[in-house]
């Protein structure tokens, strides 16, 4: 029955294999290099819907599973599914299978380039004004001046030392003559 109905026929193969009509979905699980074998075109009609066919070769293959073809028939597309790889296929009813894929499992991921050269800076735009400042709130009342303290007392004053002996005066002269 058609690929994606709940009468879909799935096929489970270890070597080669020749799909029939019916056959819409086979899984290859190969040891080494294996053939799966579409049957001819004109024999799956789309009309029938057996015309789409899905192979996988399992990811714990071996070996390449190679798509062929009967005589006459053509294949355009994936022809070599390596292990971990699908192919959908196509037949136009006459004489051609299309087959897209080859799709696997992706790969871990390259390591990252290095980041390129920073253009310029662009320029700065104009500054805009300033705002008008607030007025400024009025100064509180200053507290009042306490009073002074007391001075100390004044020390006790030393003794003066002693006043030394005073010479002798020396004689006075004579007194000269009165005059007239």
């Amino acid at each position: 029955m058609p690929l994606g109905t709940e009468y879909e026929q799935i096929v489970l193969k270890t070597d080669s294999y020749t799909l029939t009509v019916a056959d819409d979905i086979v899984k290859f699980t190969i040891a080494s290099g294996k053939t799966a074998t579409l049957p001819f075109s004109r024999t799956c009609s789309p009309y029938s819907k057996q015309n789409v066919k899905m192979l996988f070769n399992a990811a714990t293959s071996v070996g390449d599973l190679t798509i062929a073809v009967g005589s006459g028939d053509t294949l355009n597309g994936e022809s070599t599914l390596s292990a971990g790889e699908t192919a959908f296929i196509t037949g136009d009813g006459v004489k051609t299978w299309n087959s897209i894929g080859a799709s696997g499992a992706a790969g871990v991921s390259g390591t990252s380039g290095s980041s390129g050269i920073s253009g310029a800076s662009g320029f700065s735009g104009a500054t805009g004004w300033s705002g008008v400042s607030g007025y400024s709130g009025f100064t509180g009342v200053s507290g009042f001046l306490g009073t002074s303290g007391f001075s100390g007392f004044t020390g006790i004053s030393g003794f003066s030392g002693f006043t030394g002996i005073s010479g002798y005066s020396g004689f006075s002269g004579f007194s000269g003559t009165s005059g007239f």
